[in-house]
């Protein structure tokens, strides 16, 4: 597996052994170089192995070397027995040594490299699981902790002396009790493994000195190859900042005063919040749904407001909400869209506001009638319709009433006439000039006859009001009617109104309580 080169002296005074192990074949990847050594305190330091030669040194000397082989015959075989510091022993028969030497030296040469080899990959695994972020760690059946990495030293804060062969409550400095007390699954999980015999996925809490760790972990069985579990192997990372951070999200989401709904980068919802639930309970949870396929029917009746978003009107409990919708891609680090967050944005005090602003820019305040600027605003949309007809009202002795009964009744005689006015005409467009005067436009087409029996009814119900309360039985009503029919063109406005206000005062002129119709 690994490139090797390897150092064999052979101390003998016999040169022919070096020969015959120079011709014998290295192992795949591997270099050895023999040499020969006629005396043993010539042997170099940095030796790998050193062959001696027991004819030639009746001893062993303490050679440095990592391998250490005595060879001898039978008939040389030492009589104290073999030495303690010999790691092998040749014995060579008499006849053929030569093929026996070659098979020792072979075999030497694949446990030395077998040796370097799984010295070699025992760095690169140690290296590895070290350069690992992440807790790594390995078991016995019986969960005595046997190998683990320097980020698990770190998280128990204990060396990994410390911790071989140690079991879960000491290395995790937790009482027994506590543990069955707590919301601990790391022993339960290694049950688990051994059972299932395959991987598997935990979600586990651990109580370190820094506090309690949320932990993603992956355990697997290990199994020899006599399909027996020896024990376990696991791989935990810590999540509890990434943990935090999602309920730091989750808090952000739900503080949010709009509903927010977080689709994936394949369009499918992952997270809403509770406003959502607020706002669109009759959808229920829409966690996995097709985002694109909530929006069509949540949206299909929308309409694009002067920002150019999409709002809805909406019913929440009962009441008509005005949401603005409006979505934001999700980039992640790489600049690739990952996601969108999709929010509703409630705008119905706004658009309360708005419309309050608008009603109070077109209506007069004490009346509640359009005032004259919506008046015109509506005139000059009206213009080109073929038959237009005005009819301009103004109350007679109204001042008398100011005068004697004081503005409070004056205002009271107004808004009941405006009220009085909306029953007559409640199809058409109806406004306070100022003061006593009204103005009601009438589109579409309309007799004379069909006119003035409108205004005879306004004067009959406005009179009758009139005489039922005291104050105001002195007042009366006079009214202008104009009307113009066109069959191209447009109206012109101001001709109109001054008609019809001609023929007001023409009414007025003659005796007042009356009408006249423009002609």
């Amino acid at each position: 597996m690994f490139f090797n080169r390897f150092a064999v002296t052979i101390v003998s005074g016999n040169k022919n052994i070096e020969e015959i192990l120079k011709n014998v074949p290295q192992p795949e990847d591997s270099e050895f170089t023999v040499t020969t050594a006629a005396r043993p305190d010539s042997l170099p330091p940095e030796d790998s192995a050193a062959i001696i030669d027991w004819t030639a040194v009746k001893n062993i000397p303490d050679t440095g070397a990592a391998f250490t082989v005595l060879l001898c015959t039978l008939d040389d075989f030492p009589e104290d027995g073999v030495p303690e510091k010999t790691d092998d022993l040749w014995v060579m028969p008499a006849r053929n040594p030569e093929k026996m030497l070659r098979y020792r030296f072979s075999r030497l040469m694949d446990n030395m490299k077998k040796t370097a080899d799984n010295r070699k990959l025992e760095v690169c695994f140690n290296t590895a699981i070290d350069s690992i972020p992440d807790l790594v760690w390995f078991k016995d059946r019986q969960g005595a902790h046997l190998i683990v990495n320097n980020a698990f030293c770190k998280a128990v804060e204990k060396t990994k002396k410390q911790i071989y062969k140690q079991g879960h409550y000491y290395i995790w400095d937790i009482p027994k009790s506590e543990y069955e007390q707590g919301d601990y699954v790391c022993l339960e999980s290694e049950d688990v493994v051994i059972k299932a015999r395959k991987t598997c996925l935990f979600d586990e809490k651990v109580k370190t000195k820094s506090g309690m760790r949320q932990f993603k972990t992956y355990k697997s069985p290990l199994i020899d190859r006599d399909g027996e579990i020896i024990g376990t192997c696991g791989v935990a990372h810590d999540i509890t900042d990434l943990q935090n951070t999602n309920n730091e999200l989750d808090t952000v989401l739900e503080s949010m005063p709009y509903a927010v709904i977080v689709s994936d980068r394949r369009g499918l919802v992952i997270t809403t919040n509770s406003r959502y639930k607020k706002y669109f309970p009759e959808y229920g949870s829409v966690l996995g749904v097709r985002l694109e396929d909530w929006k069509n029917a949540v949206l299909a009746s929308h309409t694009i407001n002067a920002d150019g978003c999409m709002e809805i009107t909406h019913t929440v409990d009962g009441e008509n909400r005005h949401l603005v919708y409006s979505e934001e891609p999700i980039i992640d680090i790489f600049g690739e869209n990952i996601g969108t967050v999709n929010i509703f944005r409630d705008v119905t005090l706004e658009r309360r506001f708005e419309e309050q602003t608008l009603r109070s820019a077109n209506t007069d305040f004490m009346t509640g009638l359009h005032n004259r600027r919506s008046l015109f605003s509506y005139l000059s949309m009206v213009r080109k319709e073929r038959q237009l007809s005005l009819i301009t009202v103004d109350l007679d002795n109204f001042k008398k009433v100011n005068d004697t009964f004081g503005h409070q009744k004056g205002d009271e005689a107004l808004i009941s006439t405006s009220r009085l006015l909306e029953a007559c005409f409640p199809n058409d467009f109806i406004a306070r000039l100022g003061g006593d005067e009204f103005l009601i436009v009438i589109v579409g087409e309309r007799t004379r006859q069909e006119l003035e029996d409108a205004v005879q009814n306004m004067f009959d119900n406005i009179c009758a009001y009139y005489k039922s309360v005291e104050e105001f039985a002195m007042m009366s009503a006079s009214a202008g009617i104009a009307a113009e029919v066109l069959d191209s063109g447009v109206h012109d406005i101001e001709k109109l109104m001054i008609n019809s206000d001609s023929a007001l005062y023409a009414a007025k002129n003659s005796g007042k309580a009356a009408y006249r119709f423009y002609s």
